[in-house]
């Protein structure tokens, strides 16, 4: 499965204002089983973007194409809970598959699977999910849309309202969701380093415009010069540090665990001097 964007922008008109373009002439493709992280300032027009891909929002110009469809495009917007209608969790997350007109068994093993994988108690699948914490709503948010069964989930800063553990607890999700099935992935977000530990791929918006598309080791490159005020991961922007004092390190790992690898290697290194 392939979702092509070509050319497209988007244009918002409101009476009394001049026209506000927030997108402008994107171009590029997912494919299955990529895991792509969408960076961008605020107001850069991330949220037009995934809408726009989830056929949310058509687009002013360009064309949106989709090949070898065998799966849906589904998204899950900022603040998902805030829709949450059903009188039970389990009703919240059967509501999407009950209207793809699925067997009824179909439906209930698609809402075991999802409750299952997000990690959710099976006590709370028969209270209301209003009643739940933050983070346990987020993951009733999520199990919501992956009941749906997506070929291509879109998350819209999933990390909004969570403290470190639940963002560890989505991220830990997220990766095994990753690993058992085909999903793929398209999260925008402002914490760097929960998509560094997630995605291999970056899409960089600045004003609408697509101003990078590359790897993390990549865009640790390209940061300063392309969008100054993002924040690299925790790590790579360390390495970054340790070169500009003189280290000899490779500033571009590709995963976390690379760039661990090298903090490790040049911490040994130095360790055989001090012997030395």
């Amino acid at each position: 499965m392939e979702v092509k964007l070509a050319d497209v922008s988007v244009v918002y008109t409101r009476a009394g204002e001049p026209p506000r373009k927030a997108l402008n002439k994107i171009s590029f493709s997912l494919k299955t089983g990529e895991a792509v992280a969408l960076l961008g300032p605020i107001g850069s027009g991330k949220s037009t973007l995934l809408q726009v891909i989830a056929g949310l929002r058509p687009p002013t110009s360009g064309q949106i194409s989709v090949r070898g469809q065998d799966g849906p495009i589904v998204l899950s917007i900022q603040e998902p809970h805030r829709g949450f209608f059903a009188a039970t969790v389990r009703e919240e997350v059967a509501f999407g598959p009950e209207n793809l007109d699925l067997d009824p068994a179909e439906t209930a093993a698609r809402v075991e699977w999802a409750l299952t994988a997000v990690e959710l108690p099976r006590d709370k699948w028969t209270v209301s999910p209003l009643q739940l914490s933050g983070g346990e709503q987020r993951r009733v948010a999520l199990a919501s849309v992956l009941a749906m069964k997506p070929r291509f989930l879109l998350l819209d800063e999933p990390t909004i309202g969570l403290d470190g553990p639940g963002e560890e607890a989505l991220r830990r999700i997220l990766a095994r969701i990753r690993t058992e099935t085909a999903i793929s992935y398209l999260i925008a977000s402002h914490d760097p380093d929960f998509l560094y530990a997630l995605t291999n791929r970056v899409l960089v918006l600045v004003d609408g415009e697509l101003r990078a598309d590359t790897t993390w080791g990549d865009w640790a490159q390209q940061a300063a010069r392309v969008a100054p005020d993002l924040k690299l991961p925790f790590l790579l922007g360390l390495l970054h540090r340790l070169a500009a004092a003189g280290a000899p390190v490779n500033t571009a790992p590709a995963t976390p665990a690379a760039a661990w690898n090298e903090l490790s290697r040049l911490c040994r290194e130095r360790v055989k001097e001090g012997i030395g």
